[in-house]
């Protein structure tokens, strides 16, 4: 099987694909550093609780979708507005901006909500990609 996308320039032994892969995921976990994400999480805090699941104390954060109270592990930082894909240089500028957004860009949700959340923007996404039916009937193309 051959390659999808062509080498990478500057190192041919990589694909395109392959290095804004390893950028995307560079990118990612220096945000996982990023002060406005603690801040985001900070202000969704509602102190410090019993964990219902260990039975230990830990900070508790409220889910910006269904509103109940979950311990930290058991929530994520979301951006509102997706950061987007990272697939050429062009993408670069715009993705930079939605990842290292504010505060106010961010939001706490549980796992469930998270994942139903990001289920969602990926069949948007999907969708958004298809081919639009023209309103012709594939059969009506052969009909004589």
């Amino acid at each position: 099987m051959g390659r999808k996308t062509p080498p990478y320039k500057n190192y041919p032994q990589w694909t395109t694909a392959r290095f804004f892969t390893f950028l995307r995921s560079a990118l990612r976990q220096a945000w996982s550093r990023y002060p406005p994400k603690y801040e985001a999480q900070k202000a969704a805090s509602v102190g410090k609780m019993r964990n219902k699941k260990t039975g230990r104390q830990a900070e508790h954060f409220e889910c910006a979708d269904c509103h109940n109270v979950f311990p930290q592990k058991e929530t994520h930082v979301d951006h509102i507005v997706d950061a987007g894909t990272l697939r050429c240089y062009e993408d670069i500028q715009g993705f930079i901006e939605r990842l290292f957004c504010s505060k106010y860009d961010l939001q706490v949700l549980c796992h469930d909500c998270h994942k139903t959340k990001t289920d969602s923007e990926r069949k948007k996404k999907i969708a958004s990609l298809k081919p639009e039916n023209d309103g012709a009937n594939q059969g009506d193309l052969f009909s004589v």
